[in-house]
């Protein structure tokens, strides 16, 4: 079963480019969270199959993805890389040897002494930008931080060749060019120092409150102020920070964007043709649906009403399922729903009731019922009362 779930999720993705139907040939897509899974599947099956038909002993073998590491005497390497290659023909190795005395392995190093012992250096590729995310960017203080003191552990970690100040630096030269100040770098320095000399064992025998996860877009000065707050009352929530200054605003799309009729989880607004009215809904489904359904409503009424006006009347609180409804009704007048215009969008039906409830509250044109916003948190309703007498 498990198999045949694989295959099914490998048979079936796809995309639309220029109208035109795509189908994945062969592998995963990029990004698809599968695809690390599978390649550590991949490669344990790979090992299995080769190193059984090897008949020499090999010393070690070590594999982050898809990449490995180990030992061979020389007239063996071609032997075994042939092996490897012969598995299967979408995947192909390239081999990669000591060359004086020394053989990089991900972001390390590896140095053979004239002791035959093994000393490691941090590494980076000879077309390697020296770049990681500049102080000036647009990113959230806590993540440019992170960002340094992570490269300062790998630096002090896989350095094992150099003296503590060759190391200090190697990454005072790194952060120097990307816009980190002297002051800051020998803090983090001398933090990550402190941190990894004075640890100590917590011997608390009571058990923390459940972590729970939670992610904000940053903005600059608000944000941080929102973190504070948060943090303060509620202790046990985590959060993460979302830039939206991203490099796909850069780059044009290359996959075809969803018709506008054809898109999920979205806030609509649809223009009353009679007045300034409009009303405000929210859906899961295709747009193109549920404006079907207003539609095949408004119809069934208008028919009714043509064919029977007195029935009509006697039936109109069953027609009145939605606020639409009642404006057309009561002060009959029609909807343009070729006019609907989408006001968000988000896969997340929490934040999407929200939105609702917020556009619904700033709208003082919309036929929606009053208490469609009696759920809106007094935060919000503060918030989005001092906004919109701004904009008045």
């Amino acid at each position: 079963m498990f198999i045949e779930l694989i295959k099914f999720n490998l048979s079936s993705s796809y995309f639309v480019h220029r109208g035109n139907f795509y189908c994945q040939k062969s592998g995963t897509a990029m990004g698809n969270p599968l695809s690390p899974a599978l390649a550590d599947l991949v490669m344990e099956t790979l090992l299995d199959h080769v190193l059984e038909g090897i008949d020499i002993p090999i010393p070690f073998l070590k594999k982050y993805v898809d990449d490995l590491i180990t030992a061979l005497p020389i007239d063996m390497i071609e032997h075994v890389r042939n092996a490897l290659n012969e598995f299967n023909s979408h995947i192909q190795f390239t081999c990669e040897m000591e060359n004086n005395n020394q053989l990089p392995y991900l972001d390390m190093l590896l140095i053979r002494t004239a002791q035959q012992k093994i000393v490691t250096d941090w590494y980076k590729k000879p077309v390697a930008s020296g770049r990681i995310l500049n102080y000036f960017s647009f990113h959230p203080l806590t993540q440019k931080l992170n960002t340094a003191t992570g490269f300062i552990g790998r630096v002090f970690k896989l350095s094992t060749c150099r003296s503590e100040n060759e190391k200090k630096e190697l990454v005072r030269d790194y952060l120097l060019n990307n816009n980190y100040s002297s002051s800051l770098i020998n803090r983090l320095i001398n933090r990550y120092i402190n941190k990894n000399t004075n640890t100590h064992e917590s011997n608390s025998s009571t058990h923390p409150e459940p972590k729970m996860y939670r992610s904000l877009h940053h903005v600059e000065k608000l944000t941080p102020a929102l973190a504070k707050v948060i943090n303060r009352n509620f202790p046990n929530v985590q959060l993460g920070f979302k830039c939206v200054k991203t490099n796909r605003l850069l780059f044009s799309k290359l996959k075809d964007a969803t018709p506008q009729l054809e898109k999920r989880n979205v806030i609509y607004r649809i223009p009353c043709a009679d007045c300034d009215c409009a009303y405000i809904g929210l859906t899961t489904q295709q747009l193109k649906n549920r404006l079907s359904g207003h539609r095949s409503l408004i119809n069934r009424y208008a028919d009714l009403k043509s064919s029977d006006p007195n029935r009509a009347t006697e039936r109109e609180e069953e027609f009145k399922k939605t606020a639409l409804m009642v404006h057309v009704i009561e002060n009959e007048h029609r909807f343009d729903l070729p006019g609907t215009k989408i006001l968000e969008q988000d896969n997340r039906l929490n934040a999407l009731q929200v939105l609702e409830m917020c556009h619904i509250f700033c709208d003082t044109k919309t036929v929606n019922y009053r208490t469609d916003t009696s759920n809106l948190s007094v935060v919000y309703s503060g918030l989005l009362h001092s906004i919109t007498n701004g904009q008045r």
